[in-house]
C-alpha cells in the first residue's frame, strides 16, 4: 500500500512538472542601453595657475576635496628611491608650520574628519572629507600640509622603519613579488618604471632632501583640486580656497627627463627558483603610451581575453582544463609605452602545460576575430557598470579632475562609452594583431623548478635569478 501510494505520488509529481513544462515562461523586461553623462561641474583657475573643479553635493551635509600635483615616483634621484614615497605620507603625517602631527591627529579625530596624503608614480595626492560644519577648520590643516609641511624628524624615523620593514618582508607574497620583479626585468632595474626602493636608498634620505623635493614640485600651477560638498554659493566657495593658497606662488617647474623605454624584442624567460606549493607566471607585453586611440578596442579586448571567470584565460585555462585557479590580464598606459599583462597561478607539476596555453591563448587573439557573442558580452562589461563608477558627485569631479593632471581630452570622460560601444571585431583585432606578441613576451615565473611538468627552457633562454 505504501509503495502504491509512493508510486502514485511520484507519477502526480512528473506530470506536474511536465505540464509546467509547457506553461509560457515569463517576459524579461527589456533592459535599454545605458545613457548616463556624468555631470561636468564647474572649472576655475585662480591667478597663481591652481585650477579647481567644484561640482555640488547637497545630499549629505558634507565635504570631499582632494588636491593633484604632478610629481612621483619616477623624479626620484637613482640613489634615494623611496625620497617621493615618503615626501607623500610625511606631508600629513609630519606636521606642518601651524599644526603639530599629534595636533593634526586629534583635531580630525575630534571632527570626525580625515585627511590622506600620499605618493603614487606619476602623482601626489592629498584627500580630505569632513562635515559641512567642520570645514573651515578641515580645509585650513589641509592647505597648511599641502603649502607648509614641517617633517618632523620622529616621523621620518618612524617612516623610514616602516619602509626598511617592508622591504624586508617583500617577498613573503610571491604572487606580488612576481609581478614586481617582472616589472623590473621588463623596463629595466635602472629604469624608473623598474626601480625597486632598497634600504640603501632609502637610509640617506634626510629633512632637506623632502624639503627641497617639495619645494621643487608643489607648486599652485601644478596642482589641480577637485571639491564636492554642500555648499550654497559657488563663488564664496572659491573665494574661501583662494584666500588660503593667496600666499601660495607661481614658479616654474623642472621636470628631470625621464629615459626612454627599451622593451625586450625577444623572449626572455626568468625563473626566481623557490620551494613553494604553488607557481606564479607573469607574462608581459610592449603596451601602448597613454592617449593612444587604440585604448578603446583594446579595453574590450582585454575584457574579452582575460576580463575575469568568462573570459578566454578563465574559461579555457581555469574552468576547461583546470590548469589555474587564477588567471586574468590587464593593461596599464605609461607617458612613454605602457605593457600587457597575463598572470596566472598553478600548482608546479602543471607550470609548463599552463604557460603554453597562455601563450596559444595570445597568439589566437591576435590571429582570429572574437566572435560577435563575446563583442557584446565584452562591451556590456564595460559599459553597463560606468554609472557605478561615480557614486558621489565627488566622484565624478575627482575623476575629470584627474583626467587633465594626465592630460585627457576635455570630453573624455563623456565620450568613452561611445569610443567603447564604437568598438568592433575589426577594431579588436588591428589592436590585437599589433600588440599581442607571445613570441617576444618577458615570461617571469616563481616556483619549485624540479616539480615543473617540462623545462622552462623550452619557452625559451632561461636567465635564473636569486631571491633578494
Amino acid at each position: 500500500m505504501k509503495e502504491t501510494d509512493a508510486m502514485l505520488g511520484l507519477m502526480g509529481v512528473i506530470l506536474l512538472c511536465s505540464i509546467n513544462s509547457f506553461a509560457a515562461r515569463p517576459k524579461l523586461p527589456k533592459i535599454d542601453t545605458v545613457n548616463f553623462q556624468p555631470p561636468k561641474g564647474s572649472r576655475h583657475v585662480l591667478d597663481n595657475g591652481l585650477i579647481i573643479y567644484v561640482l555640488k553635493d547637497n545630499s549629505l551635509g558634507i565635504f570631499h576635496m582632494t588636491a593633484a600635483t604632478r610629481t612621483g615616483s619616477i623624479y626620484d634621484a637613482k640613489e634615494k628611491i623611496g625620497l617621493a614615497e615618503m615626501t607623500g605620507w610625511l606631508l600629513k603625517n609630519g606636521g606642518s608650520a601651524k599644526y603639530s602631527s599629534e595636533e593634526i591627529d586629534k583635531t580630525l579625530e575630534y571632527l570626525g574628519a580625515s585627511l590622506e596624503t600620499f605618493m603614487d608614480r606619476e602623482e601626489a595626492r592629498a584627500d580630505m572629507f569632513c562635515l559641512k560644519k567642520d570645514f573651515e577648520k578641515a580645509f585650513d590643516i589641509f592647505s597648511d600640509v599641502l603649502i607648509n609641511p614641517s617633517f618632523e624628524d620622529e616621523k621620518i624615523k618612524i617612516k623610514k622603519d616602516e619602509m626598511i620593514e617592508m622591504i624586508r618582508r617583500r617577498n613573503d607574497k610571491p604572487d606580488r613579488q612576481a609581478v614586481r620583479e617582472a616589472m623590473r626585468m621588463f623596463y629595466g632595474p635602472d629604469h624608473p618604471y623598474g626601480w625597486r626602493t632598497e634600504i640603501s636608498t632609502i637610509e640617506p634620505v634626510t629633512k632637506d632632501d623632502l624639503k627641497a623635493f617639495h619645494r621643487k614640485y608643489y607648486k599652485p600651477n601644478n596642482t589641480i583640486i577637485a571639491v564636492s560638498g554642500d555648499f550654497e554659493d559657488e563663488s564664496r566657495l572659491i573665494d574661501t580656497i583662494k584666500a588660503k593658497f593667496l600666499n601660495w606662488k607661481k614658479e616654474p617647474v623642472e621636470f628631470p627627463p625621464v629615459p626612454p623605454v627599451k622593451i625586450p624584442e625577444t623572449r626572455k624567460i626568468y625563473l626566481i627558483d623557490k620551494q613553494i606549493s604553488q607557481t606564479f607566471v607573469v607574462m608581459l607585453q610592449k603596451g601602448i603610451k597613454r592617449h593612444d586611440p587604440v585604448e578603446f578596442p583594446l579595453t574590450v579586448a582585454n575584457e574579452i581575453f582575460g576580463g575575469g571567470i568568462h573570459s578566454r584565460l578563465g574559461n579555457e585555462i581555469r574552468s576547461k582544463r583546470g590548469l589555474a585557479y587564477a588567471v586574468y590580464s590587464y593593461y596599464a598606459k605609461r607617458p612613454d609605452y605602457g605593457f600587457i599583462l597575463g598572470y596566472l597561478g598553478t600548482k608546479p607539476e602543471s607550470t609548463g602545460q599552463a604557460i603554453s596555453e597562455m601563450i596559444m591563448q595570445f597568439d589566437l587573439m591576435k590571429k582570429e576575430p572574437v566572435t560577435g557573442e563575446e563583442l557584446k558580452r565584452g562591451k556590456d562589461a564595460i559599459i553597463n557598470p560606468f554609472v557605478f563608477r561615480f557614486p558621489t558627485p565627488f566622484a565624478i569631479v575627482s575623476e575629470r579632475a584627474l583626467y587633465e593632471h594626465y592630460g585627457y581630452a576635455d570630453d573624455y570622460l563623456d565620450s568613452y562609452v561611445n569610443n567603447i560601444a564604437n568598438t568592433s571585431e575589426k577594431t579588436i583585432l588591428d589592436a590585437t594583431g599589433k600588440l599581442f606578441k607571445p613570441e617576444s613576451a618577458l615570461i617571469f615565473v616563481i616556483g619549485d623548478s624540479k616539480k615543473f611538468d617540462k623545462p622552462l627552457s623550452e619557452f625559451g633562454p632561461v636567465t635564473e635569478l636569486k631571491e633578494d
